[in-house]
Parts: C-alpha cells; structure tokens; sequence
C-alpha cells in the first residue's frame, strides 16, 4: 500500500496533513498480528523545522473481534491515541530511536506502515476485557462466567510447615 508512504520533498515550514484509513487489509503484511477487523483513521501531520521534520501521527477507531481475556466473547477495544516524531537526515547510517528516525540524504520519502503498526498494538490494554455494567458487574458471557467459577480451582487451605515461621516476621 502506497497510502502510507509519505514523499517528504513536497513538506514546507506550513503544517501538511494526510488522513488514512486504517482497514483490515492493513494488517495482511503483520501475519502475527492477531488484529485483523480494523476501522481506525489517522491523521499525519508534519513540518520542517530548521534540518529536521516533525511528524505527528493521531490515531481514532475501533478494533473489533478482539477475544476478551475472560469470558473469550468478542469484544470492540477504542484506540484514541497519538505520538510526535522528528526525522532527521543523516550522511552517516544511525539508528533510529523512539523519537527520532534517521533517513540518508538521498531518502526522500518515510513509510510509516510499522511505525502506525506499533503504535496501535502499544495501545491496546494489556488486560482485554468486557466492561463493568453501572452496578459494577461483569458484562461478560454468563454461562463462561459460570463455568470458570465452577471449575477454577480454590485457594488451598493447606500451608508448607517451613514457612510458617516467616509468618511471624514483622
């Protein structure tokens, strides 16, 4: 997709927008990826400033058919989240780092397919999970929530003698 890569000859000291769909067909080339139904937009701005250009990159959407770390139901995660980045032109071969990448003088264009690519699984939670309802319960699938806690198995009551004396460290 040449949607995403960004011919930075044309950027002047006034900002430049881009606007780009992120869709499904987005994560074709992340085999790994378990996202795969995406509806996200992401606006791209950038400008010169002095030997460097800054780009700001805002994403706003859903991912859907996410698998909720409970119950396994399908879940939709927002991702509403952005990041600035200075790219730099460089004679010698350095390597780029969070904030800053490193073009050679000849390059005139980025592709920021895996930067955005980062940038959206960073944001998802670590912990996917349905919603609390307004009373503060789970609007998980009530027959998994049933099952689990039928089967999960309980604390033991029963305790190692050898660290019953670190008990009674204070």
């Amino acid at each position: 997709m040449d949607d995403f890569i960004i011919k930075l000859g044309s950027i002047g000291k006034n900002k430049t927008s881009h606007f780009l769909k992120i869709k499904d067909a987005f994560f074709e080339d992340f085999i790994f990826s378990e996202i795969k139904n995406v509806d996200i937009e992401a606006n791209v701005i950038l400008f010169k400033d002095l030997n460097k250009i800054n780009l700001k990159l805002i994403l706003d959407g859903k991912i859907n058919d996410i698998a909720c770390d409970i119950c396994n139901e399908k879940l939709s995660i927002n991702i509403n989240c952005s990041t600035k980045l200075i790219i730099k032109k460089s004679q010698r071969n350095l390597i780029s780092t969070d904030e800053i990448i490193y073009l050679q003088k000849n390059e005139n264009s980025i592709n920021l397919k895996q930067i955005i690519f980062e940038l959206i699984v960073l944001n998802m939670p670590a912990k996917r999970e349905h919603p609390l309802d307004k009373n503060g319960n789970r609007t998980c699938d009530k027959g998994m929530i049933e099952l689990l806690n039928k089967y999960m198995p309980g604390k033991s009551k029963l305790s190692d003698p050898r660290w019953d004396a670190l008990k009674n460290i204070k």
